[in-house]
């Protein structure tokens, strides 16, 4: 009988040590399953971005291009009028004039350097996005220096032209399609007087961000330069208005 009790114990013991190794194996099959799912996926995820980086690099090549051929006939343009006479002459200065005011072409002169850093003081109101730069503020700074004249801009080094952009992306700032983080820089280009003190003015900009404890360092100076827009501009629906056009819509 004792015997036979021990014999009974131990076929329970096989029997739950089966038990437990059939629940591992269950569960090492199933991570691995898992496992291969998370690797087809991510392979899957990895194609498709590589596919979509492939192709916007083919656009950004073929925009590349065209900036190059637009360029190219500008110059050629610029050369044909200087060759020419008085009228041609007066031509080729509104090609220039045109050319900076859609931001085509590099420019320097005097203007002035605004630098913007994010606060460094303690937090006091609980939301730390309180004390770091954000797109209104570069577009308050942006808006005084187009408003006190300022003939060219730039912030990072983008050209600022009527189709560029400055929004928030996270933590960091998209201009032109650029992703940059604080400490923003801002040239200008125009009187340096007139540009620094409408920054610096009572109750102006500078006086609004130092509240918060950003820097912003403005300095005025003899030469800047700025650089030319690097993207391309199309226009789908804006037209020039010719006189047939004014007739139609009359």
């Amino acid at each position: 009988m004792a015997e036979k009790k021990r014999r009974n114990k131990g076929e329970f013991a096989v029997v739950v040590v089966c038990i437990i190794v059939g629940y591992l194996l269950a569960a090492q099959l199933r991570s691995v399953q898992l496992t291969g799912a998370a690797d087809a996926t991510n392979a899957s995820r990895l194609e498709t971005l590589q596919e979509l980086y492939n192709e916007q690099s083919k656009q950004n090549d073929a925009l590349e291009d065209q900036v190059t051929q637009l360029q190219s006939e500008i110059e050629l343009y610029r050369d044909q009028a200087a060759s020419g006479d008085g009228g041609s002459e007066a031509l080729r200065q509104e090609v220039e004039q045109l050319e900076i005011a859609a931001g085509r072409t590099d420019v320097e002169g005097p203007g002035v350097s605004v630098v913007l850093q994010d606060s460094s003081q303690g937090n006091v109101t609980g939301d730390e996005a309180d004390y770091l730069i954000h797109d209104s503020d570069l577009l308050s700074v942006v808006n005084e220096l187009r408003s006190a004249g300022a003939e060219a801009i730039s912030l990072n080094g983008e050209r600022l032209v009527a189709g560029s952009e400055i929004r928030c992306t996270g933590a960091v700032v998209t201009v032109n399609g650029r992703r940059y983080a604080a400490p923003y820089v801002i040239f200008a280009i125009g009187d340096p007087d007139t540009l620094y003190s409408a920054l610096t003015m009572r109750n102006g900009v500078v006086d609004v961000l130092s509240q918060w404890g950003i820097s912003v360092n403005v300095t005025a100076s003899d030469l800047l330069l700025i650089p030319k827009y690097s993207g391309t501009v199309e226009y789908q629906y804006a037209h020039t208005v010719t006189p047939e056009s004014q007739e139609e819509g009359e």
